[in-house]
């Protein structure tokens, strides 16, 4: 669960006073009306049983005086309601302040339409579901989490594809470890961010639907630094591993330091892709070197790489305002679309600068994109749309100059080889993500926020302090990245995992069945070899050395 505390929505203790919620945030009366609705504990189900941490208003342990706050409504013409921790829940019409299920966890959208305000229909160990909560439409949010489900299959699977001979397995492993993931994210965030040893509860919404896609973004941003050097097995304990360090860091970084990271670039981009640039140095081999030939694109394959960068532009404004509320969610948005304009233009521009006037797909198909990570943790910031638009543009530069100059000097002095570029594409924009963040936030002030400042930063945090705690997050994701990713990659090192060989590198042939076409002729993104069913990888080169010398002509690929 990337962000089981949206960060506009910092988790803190239960405040002392007992005429105020957590946080310090006086509840506002319920005002009955027939516009009254609550957030949804589910939304077409039955309550799953897992649990809440010990500091949840909900869990018997919090030093709440009520462990149930009145649930409140709000209006679009206030734009304001009470969700017990220093925030509101979205500003429109009908719209509920998070006091049933996630009093943490801003929930736009989820609503239960025609509830009396003035009774609580949450549902308790005797109290079935409310046909209402059953029945509940689901709007804004599952818009944009069907969004953000779409980047992780559709997007990060045919963004992996460019590889010419692994293009089966980068679609196919990827469909594999995200619905995997999904599951496994499920359970470790239950029992890490949510367990409660005595009621031994907690509730699966639409919420936690959208946790376990970013669960999955980390993962398969890691598994892009790996591609085509390990065997299934190995992806599958790689990301077993991961995502319990994951969850661990999400509860440091949003429970305890109560860092603001709406679009996850601290927890997912800068973990994600340190975790596996450290798994992928631990676990360097000679071989690779051997099967480089077979690490590169042909034509077909870049284009069909280029349909995963399309849906990951187009869409990932939702993926950095999904758990943005009121006001903020408009900022996430405008800023992130601004910019991805700016990354794009950018990464035009220095890959004909750096290729003597020429584009290189590598660029088009990452950097692009990098202006949406550079964005994420401070996209719901007040930066103007100029600010963004800096964000994109250094994000998009720094990204280029890393694929043309940075991943060579890696692969060849530091024995660290990034199939993918991940270091470029998320590690070093995240961090520009996080770096900005602290500038940012050491910038806020009650001048230029107003009432918003407490809905996106914890109260009683002075500008000084806001920096501080950024910085603090982002050196943690860092660190416990490369903690976390030296033990598995020395677990990943035991040879019992079915380690690829070199000749099997960077091939679909040893894991997948694969087909002939019309007339016996074995085709596989642009490489044809005729009359064999599955060749062997010196015959597929015979057969396609007019490409082989084409890429051997870049040599910084």
């Amino acid at each position: 669960m990337p962000n089981p505390y949206p960060t506009t929505h910092p988790v803190g203790p239960a405040d002392s006073n007992n005429s105020k919620g957590p946080g310090g945030v006086t509840p506002a009366p319920p005002t009955p009306s027939e516009n009254d609705s609550f957030a949804s504990p589910s939304l077409s189900s039955s309550p799953i049983p897992l649990s809440l941490p010990p500091h949840h208003p909900l869990s018997p342990q919090s030093s709440s005086p009520s462990p149930l706050p009145p649930p409140v409504s709000s209006s679009s013409d206030s734009g304001t309601a009470s969700s017990g921790v220093n925030s509101t829940a979205s500003g429109r019409t009908g719209s509920a302040a998070i006091g049933q299920l996630f009093p943490t966890t801003a929930i736009a959208g989820n609503q239960v339409a025609g509830n009396d305000s003035s009774t609580d229909s949450r549902p308790t160990e005797t109290t079935p579901v409310p046909a209402a909560v059953k029945n509940a439409k689901i709007t804004d949010n599952y818009a944009m989490f069907e969004d953000v489900h779409a980047m992780m299959f559709v997007g990060f699977g045919f963004l992996m594809t460019f590889l010419k001979r692994y293009g089966f397995s980068s679609v196919g492993f990827n469909f594999l470890l995200s619905a995997f993931v999904l599951q496994w994210s499920t359970l470790t965030g239950g029992y890490i961010l949510y367990w409660n040893k005595e009621t031994k509860k907690s509730y699966i919404d639409i919420i936690s639907l959208i946790n376990g896609d970013f669960a999955c973004a980390a993962v398969l941003i890691s598994f892009g630094v790996v591609l085509g050097k390990m065997s299934p097995l190995q992806y599958f304990i790689m990301a077993f591993i991961e995502i319990v360090a994951y969850e661990a860091n999400c509860l440091f970084v949003y429970q305890f330091l109560r860092a603001t990271d709406v679009g996850c670039s601290i927890t997912v981009h800068i973990f994600g892709a340190f975790f596996g640039l450290t798994v992928s140095w631990i676990n360097y081999r000679k071989e690779t070197k051997e099967a480089e030939e077979k690490e590169g694109s042909v034509y077909q394959s870049d284009v069909f790489s280029m349909i995963g960068t399309l849906f990951l532009w187009l869409l990932y404004p939702s993926f950095n305002a999904v758990f943005a509320v009121d006001e903020g969610k408009l900022r996430a948005i405008i800023n992130t679309y601004y910019s991805l304009t700016a990354s794009c233009i950018a990464s035009f521009a220095f890959s004909a600068l750096v290729t003597k006037d020429k584009f290189k797909m590598v660029h088009i198909q990452n950097s692009t994109l990098a202006g949406g990570v550079a964005i994420g943790t401070l996209a719901d910031y007040i930066i103007q749309p100029w600010g963004a638009i800096l964000v994109g543009g250094v994000a998009g530069s720094v990204s280029v100059l890393g694929y043309r100059f940075l991943t060579p000097f890696l692969a060849n002095y530091l024995r660290l080889h990034d199939t993918c570029g991940v270091i470029n594409l998320h590690g070093i924009p995240g961090l520009i993500s996080g770096l900005g963040s602290v500038l940012a936030g050491g910038l806020a002030t009650k001048e230029l926020y107003g009432d918003g400042l407490e809905k996106l930063f914890p109260a009683g945090r002075s500008p000084q302090q806001l920096a501080a705690y950024q910085a603090a997050a982002t050196g943690t994701s860092f660190g416990l990245a490369i903690v976390s990713g030296i033990i598995t990659g020395v677990i990943l090192r035991i040879p019992i995992w079915n380690v690829p060989t070199a000749d099997e590198m960077f091939d679909d042939d040893m894991p997948w069945d694969l087909p002939k076409d019309d007339d016996d002729d074995y085709t596989m993104n642009g490489n044809t070899t005729a009359g064999q069913f599955r060749p062997s990888t010196n015959q597929a080169y015979e057969n396609s050395l007019e490409m082989q010398a084409r890429e051997k002509k870049d040599e910084d690929y």
